[in-house]
């Protein structure tokens, strides 16, 4: 267990989930060999776009992100290094990236074998994976919770196949047409803050300046939403897969180069990488890792820059929850304790702020000005607002925080939040300039809110006289309408009129019609048979 005397940091946790898969052969049961090669493998991701043969090798891959090989580039890791050496611990580094089963691990302990332990020493090593057979689940423990839906009491779910549609609706136990099955199994891994940085590097300040925190977690979410809209379009933005993923996030934070912002030999101001460096390969991460849209893209939608520039706030909230705010904030500060290692300017030197601040409020003392942490954060004191803010901050905030209570400028004696004092003050506000509620009617005095009611009981016999003028004016327009509207009745009388002359004249015309023909039909029958009479008569005569 994390110690209280640890940065705040350290004490960050999340779950590793895998599904275990299965599907049913007759006569034989449940079998992982039942799979077929078109479907997710044994161990999967919840959508099954990422499977492993292995639970180790599930495990391994999810705890660093190593579901692609993102080590493409010796050079670029290395720094333009070749040295085999240096290659192999760069490779290393990299494959470690903030995530462990383990609290800390000895120098000669094979990474994999310790990550895949279940339990560990005295001394910190962990017991080597050698000893343990291949059945076990490497500390994962099955998912039987209400939360996780119906199950066995294993921790199973049964569907009639793995596809989407079917695994929204689990059944506890199998049915006839209930073919696979699967289950969550979940172990917790604690960040490692070690993995990047020296203990006494990061082991200074809990806090860092919050703004540039602030400022560079918003620009890691914005680096991998972006990437992902490049790498796939941007057709379905609330759509994203762990495979597309979990691979760019891995490239992002080795991308971050989190220990080796520093250098201790620089000289000039200009050597030493800086907040701005790091920003700036944010900024460009998607298009140096992914590259723009190409003329294919361009061809298919010509308007693909605008279409990803309006739906990535939509995209960034479905990134946020394979990267979290916890992580990208302590991705942040340890950023921040590896650019000003020495400087000091973004973190201070004391270690475990919280424990000092926290030791100081309880005994009621209060820490001496340079000793104390001008990062420490401080929640915002005015009601509804949720921000926490360095120390060193609050005054600024406070100038500019929107939940603030001011009092209304117009004298009224209400205070109103800053966000909301516009509307107050052209909408509710007792002493705003309100026009009189029969401005309608002809009245044009402007008055104080609060008084429009004296107002109108002191003019009353104006508003009177301004109503009865304008109720005459109502009843002249009346009048013409009432004419008005007699005239268009005549007309329409007269025209329906017409209308019904020329329907009897058009149906008595298509009556003679249907006559002539059946007149001309029997006179071509008539001249038919005199022919033939005439004929007999020949006939006969001979």
């Amino acid at each position: 267990m994390m110690t209280s005397d640890q940065p705040e940091l350290c004490r960050l946790e999340r779950p590793i989930e895998i599904y275990e898969n299965e599907r049913l052969w007759i006569g034989r049961g449940f079998s992982k060999a039942g799979l077929l090669p078109t479907e997710r493998g044994p161990y999967s991701t919840q959508d099954g776009s990422l499977s492993w043969k292995s639970m180790r090798e599930a495990s391994l891959a999810l705890l660093r992100g190593d579901v692609a090989s993102s080590f493409d580039n010796k050079e670029w890791y290395n720094n333009g290094k070749t040295d085999d050496t240096d290659a192999a611990a760069a490779k290393k580094a990299i494959c470690r990236r903030g995530w462990s089963f383990h609290e800390e691990n000895s120098d000669e302990q094979d990474a994999d074998d310790y990550e895949c332990s279940t339990t560990q020493t005295n001394n910190g090593n962990s017991t080597s994976s050698d000893n343990m057979s291949d059945d076990e689940y490497w500390g994962f423990v099955p998912c039987c919770g209400a939360e996780d839906g119906p199950s066995d009491e294993d921790g199973w779910q049964y569907f009639p196949d793995f596809k989407e549609q079917s695994l929204s609706y689990p059944n506890r136990k199998r049915g006839l047409l209930d073919f696979v099955r699967r289950r969550k199994l979940r172990r917790m891994a604690m960040f490692r803050p070690d993995h990047f940085l020296p203990r006494d590097v990061y082991n200074k300040c809990d806090y860092c300046d919050s703004r540039a925190v602030q400022v560079l977690s918003d620009a890691i979410l914005d680096a991998l939403s972006l990437a992902s809209l490049f790498a796939y379009g941007p057709a379905n933005p609330e759509k994203v897969t762990d495979a597309q993923v979990i691979p760019l996030k891995s490239k992002l934070i080795d991308t971050l180069q989190i220990g080796r912002n520093w250098r201790s030999d620089s000289k000039t101001e200009e050597d030493t990488n800086n907040l701005d460096d790091v920003r700036e390969r944010l900024c460009t991460f998607a298009e140096k890792s992914i590259g723009k849209p190409g003329p294919i893209m361009h061809l298919l939608n010509p308007d693909v820059d605008k279409s990803i520039q309006a739906i990535q706030p939509l995209r960034r909230k479905v990134i946020a929850k394979y990267f979290t705010d916890h992580e990208r904030v302590s991705l942040a500060r340890l950023l921040i304790k590896d650019i000003d290692r020495d400087a000091y300017e973004l973190h201070c030197k004391n270690e475990t702020c919280a424990s000092l601040i926290h030791a100081g409020s309880h005994h009621g003392s209060k820490q001496d000005d340079s000793t104390a942490c001008p990062f420490h954060y401080i929640p915002c004191p005015n009601y509804k607002c949720t921000v926490q803010i360095s120390k060193k901050y609050t005054k600024e905030h406070d100038e500019e925080c929107g939940y603030k209570l001011l009092p209304c400028p117009s004298g009224c004696g209400i205070e109103v939040a800053r966000n909301d004092m516009h509307v107050h003050v052209t909408t509710r506000c007792s002493l705003r300039q309100a026009e009189c509620p029969l401005s309608i009617v002809g009245c044009t005095a402007t008055v104080q809110a609060a008084d429009v009611t004296k107002h109108l009981n002191q003019h009353a016999d104006t508003h009177l006289m301004l109503l009865s003028t304008r109720m005459m004016e109502y009843q002249t327009l009346f009048k013409q309408f009432d004419s008005k509207i007699k005239i268009l009745e005549e007309k329409i009388a007269k025209l329906e009129r017409e209308l019904a002359r020329n329907t009897a004249l058009l149906s008595t015309k298509n009556e003679s019609n249907v006559i002539s023909n059946d007149l001309k039909k029997v006179t071509k029958r008539l001249n038919a048979l005199e022919k033939k009479v005439a004929h007999d008569r020949r006939s006969h005569t001979k």
